[in-house]
């Protein structure tokens, strides 16, 4: 029987990770195993997990903090499974996640997934449904990362493409998400919510904003400048387009001059516009005359 490898990694996690557990112990299909890959916590983790460890499905990995990559391919690298499942310790499966996933592999020819998502805020719940653009899904996913959730891979489609990036700690989905498409993986939309997504502060995959752009612009350098440096004029427009915004944020979320000019400035490099020039100019006098 498939064997499917759940990869847990937690950092402070105490508090929630059972839930996340618990979530993969309810499934309708139960030949799997838990890694739990703790990632250099500092408070209880390693108690919390402990009555699960009476189940010989789980395995406890812990190692020195290498961010949120770094213990999913840890994970990756010592589970057994012809399939892996991602799930973050602050988040949940559905119930019948692995079940379905697993079936959609096994009904199509696809090498990867997109699930759809609820999203759990306090009471609210929102559901993302996953879609795919028309036209060049390369261009598409270089515009923005339009895949909803890819929780689950085979085994082997995973490590071909080189696992996470662990130098990403943030945008690391984005990442592997272009190196999918990149490498001509095909994918099939699964539209049903079978990834529960919350967020928590102090978990593994929460962070500022100074931190997300900062790798936002990592990634962008490393595909965007990558296939524009060799020519593709779609991608230079995109690179521009991306450095745009992100400058946008820089200057007026977390008030970085500085990077604010320095993405600017490569961004009317790889696409000169007079819009953007004149932009900072049209949008403060607008806000002058709003407050008239």
């Amino acid at each position: 029987m498939t064997l499917v490898s759940v990869i847990i990694p937690a950092y402070n996690a105490a508090t929630f990770v059972q839930g996340a557990i618990d979530s993969v112990l309810a499934q309708t299909f139960q030949n799997f195993e838990i890694i739990l890959v703790d990632d250099g916590s500092k408070d209880a983790t390693r108690k919390a997990v402990e009555p699960y460890l009476l189940d010989s499905r789980l395995h406890y990995l812990y190692q020195e903090n290498r961010g949120l990559p770094g213990a999913r391919n840890s994970g990756a690298k010592v589970s057994r499974g012809e399939y892996l499942a991602f799930l973050d310790a602050d988040d949940f499966f559905a119930p019948n996640a692995l079940e379905c996933m697993l079936s959609a592999f096994q009904s199509t020819d696809a090498q990867w997934l997109n699930v759809g998502v609820l999203k759990l805020e306090g009471q609210n719940r929102t559901v993302r449904h996953p879609k795919t653009p028309d036209g060049d899904l390369l261009l598409a996913i270089l515009n923005d990362d339009f895949i909803t959730r890819s929780p689950f891979y085979p085994r082997q489609e995973f490590f071909s493409v080189g696992m996470y990036d662990e130098e990403i700690r943030n945008r690391e989905d984005w990442d592997i998400n272009i190196r999918m498409i990149a490498a001509g993986k095909r994918f099939v939309n699964v539209d049903q919510p079978l990834y529960y997504y919350t967020r928590t502060e102090g978990s593994i995959t929460t962070g500022n904003r100074r931190r997300l752009y900062s790798f936002t612009e990592m990634l962008l350098r490393k595909h965007h400048k990558r296939l524009a440096d060799g020519g593709n004029k779609e991608a230079a427009r995109l690179y521009a387009k991306n450095l745009w915004d992100l400058a946008r944020r820089y200057f007026y979320e977390i008030r970085d001059p500085r990077k604010g000019f320095r993405c600017a400035w490569e961004s009317f490099r790889y696409d000169p516009s007079l819009f953007r020039l004149v932009h900072p100019f049209i949008h403060r006098l607008e806000i002058a005359r709003n407050r008239q």
